[in-house]
């Protein structure tokens, strides 16, 4: 494949990118749930992760780590995240989701995929399966990318 190729790729992505974060946070209705964006993709990196020390937790969802330690003391202060020292390092901070939070993240993941999966109902089975198949082939590319 040549670079010109590579570039088609990259600008199709470019593509993806704002539509699918439009289709993903436009089902997520933030006056229902008094969170951010922010605070949501927060959320989910640690469903993801489990613990994270701060300063991975704001390069995953690439913002500053100011940015992210704002966020998360409101999620503290909400009862969702807690915060621990390390125990090898006690100036890192480590965070993880409290047992409410995973209760209220799982509502709201189920609540968005319902909304998804009407979105979603356009598509054929066969539209679908491709689309997966899809996903999951960038996906994988990605990760691979980011190594």
């Amino acid at each position: 494949m040549n670079n010109d190729a590579r570039a088609k790729c990259i600008m199709t992505m470019y593509e993806i990118y704002p539509i699918s974060r439009k289709l993903v946070f436009d089902t997520f209705d933030r006056k229902k749930y008094d969170i951010t964006r922010t605070q949501q993709i927060i959320m989910l990196s640690l469903s993801l992760c489990g613990t994270l020390t701060m300063s991975k937790l704001a390069a995953k969802i690439n913002t500053s780590n100011e940015q992210a330690t704002r966020a998360v003391a409101q999620l503290v202060d909400k009862g969702f995240i807690v915060r621990m020292h390390n125990p090898e390092n006690r100036r890192v901070i480590n965070i993880k989701l409290t047992e409410e939070a995973e209760i209220f993240f799982n509502k709201m993941k189920a609540e968005i995929i319902d909304d998804l999966i009407e979105k979603f109902s356009c598509l054929s089975n066969e539209e679908m399966e491709e689309f997966s198949r899809s996903l999951e082939n960038v996906s994988d590319v990605l990760k691979k990318v980011m190594k």
